[in-house]
């Protein structure tokens, strides 16, 4: 017995296409929303300026022989931790704009250290700062390294 073959059809079936586009078209004018309303003129408040933040961050850097003798690298000088609140308050009050603080710590520096920086810039104003860390032996891009 022999078993036929079943040809493939060479004609696209279009039925189904057809019911298809029916419902699409039935879809997109079910969630069209037809309007004629106007947009609102509304006042807007009048802007005074743009923050921006200074080009030029304020970066404060603390190793662990800076910390034993309570230093801190700014402004490529070392200064005291005690003092460091009014040098950046004067720093952050020459730039025009917002200024960006960061604060370089060694990872294993300990944290009474961080906590007196953290203090002294808090008691100066400074609410935001971001706080990077490294370890003792990675080198900091652009930073000149102090001098012992």
């Amino acid at each position: 017995m022999k078993l036929r073959k079943k040809r493939k059809s060479d004609a696209i079936p279009v039925a189904a296409m057809g019911d298809i586009a029916f419902l699409l078209l039935i879809f997109y004018m079910s969630t069209t929303m037809l309007t004629d309303q106007k947009p609102l003129d509304l006042p807007l408040p009048a802007v005074e300026g743009q923050a921006q933040t200074s080009p030029f961050p304020l970066i404060i850097y603390m190793n662990r022989e800076l910390a034993s003798s309570e230093q801190v690298y700014f402004y490529n000088e070392r200064h005291p931790i005690n003092g460091l609140g009014a040098l950046v308050q004067a720093r952050a009050a020459e730039s025009p704009a917002a200024v960006r603080v960061y604060v370089n710590m060694e990872k294993d520096l300990p944290y009474r250290y961080m906590n007196t920086l953290i203090q002294e810039l808090k008691e100066a104003g400074i609410r935001s700062m971001i706080i990077t860390t490294r370890g003792a032996d990675e080198k900091i891009p652009g930073l000149k390294e102090p001098s012992p």
